[in-house]
């Protein structure tokens, strides 16, 4: 063997990789007019906001005035995906927050960033229960993906 100088025995091969992930931002208001002519349209009915992309991929919200039939006494606003999401899906972080007429945020409700992988199939996750008492002083429902 060789004779190693205590310079080249200190030496250390150094590597380094990255890892990147794709993300994609994007917001959507949904504004709910005329609020109180919803009220009494039936369990289990709702209207749906435009279809919006992010990340392309489409989405839509979808507000039940009177209740999805889990939770009676409360409406439900639903994150939906619009189309095929392939095998392994589509994670989304996202927040919704429920805001008065003025456009201020609501004041019995924090806003709570969620997560989610949405699949091929998925219908959508419930974001909000919204008690009946307050209501009518609602109308817009803002979505951040």
């Amino acid at each position: 063997m060789g004779n190693i100088s205590p310079k080249q025995a200190a030496t250390v091969a150094e590597t380094s990789s990255v890892c990147t992930t794709e993300a994609a931002t994007g917001a959507h208001n949904f504004v709910v007019m005329s609020y109180p002519l919803l009220d009494g349209m039936g369990v289990g009915e709702f209207v749906t906001s435009s279809t919006f992309s992010v990340g392309g991929h489409d989405w839509c919200i979808r507000f039940y005035p009177d209740g999805d039939g889990k939770d009676p006494g409360y409406a439900g606003a639903f994150l939906c995906p619009g189309g095929a999401l392939g095998e392994k899906g589509v994670r989304v972080k996202y927040t919704l927050t429920l805001r008065e007429k003025d456009g201020r945020l609501h004041r019995g409700f924090t806003p709570l960033p969620s997560t989610k992988t949405f699949k091929s199939g998925d219908l959508g996750l419930g974001l909000y229960q919204v008690p009946a008492q307050v209501r009518p002083a609602t109308r817009l429902l803002h979505h951040q993906v």
